[in-house]
């Protein structure tokens, strides 16, 4: 049984994300195609073929890896079509204590996502997606300390002198 239940979303299909570094048997990857994020606005049914083909394919190189995942296709029986309901069939059917997931892109994700302990009523974490050099609150700490010039090029300076990078 898996005692954590990972959730990957549709945009954060990294598989140099460092969840994937080691296969741990006490973890099940969870991937969805939901109509709850089919439908909130009209998407080109292209993009939706292309996102959940993207998800397949992550989930097989993942299971070939070694790792558990559990797919919710958009077709299946058991999908109740909502995060907090699947979740909450997959932590029941694993017995397991704790959620993690990678910080969504979304602000309306994010909310929903942070509302879940709530319903689900374990343990719940978020970690960084790792899409981005800087963290969340990477600019609004920046800012907290440079509160005298409240100008962009300050942060990039400290970003390139932190990380090297040219922005």
């Amino acid at each position: 049984m898996a005692s954590i239940v990972r959730l990957i979303l549709g945009d954060q299909l990294n598989l140099n994300h460092s969840w994937f570094k080691k296969v741990n048997p006490e973890v099940v990857y969870v991937f969805m195609e939901v109509r709850s994020e089919t439908d909130y606005v009209l998407h080109h049914a292209q993009k939706v073929i292309t996102i959940f083909a993207g998800m397949r394919r992550m989930a097989e190189l993942l299971k070939k890896q070694g790792h558990q995942v559990r797919y919710f296709r958009i077709s299946d029986k058991d999908n109740q079509h909502q995060f907090a309901a699947n979740l909450k069939r997959v932590i029941e059917y694993f017995n397991s204590k704790r959620l993690e997931y990678q910080e969504p892109d979304e602000y309306r994700l994010d909310l929903e996502l942070k509302s879940l302990n709530k319903k689900l009523g374990i343990e719940i974490l978020s970690v960084s997606s790792e899409h981005f050099i800087d963290g969340r609150d990477g600019v609004a700490k920046h800012f907290q300390k440079d509160a005298k010039r409240w100008v962009m090029e300050s942060y990039y300076r400290r970003m390139r002198q932190r990380t090297g990078m040219l922005m």
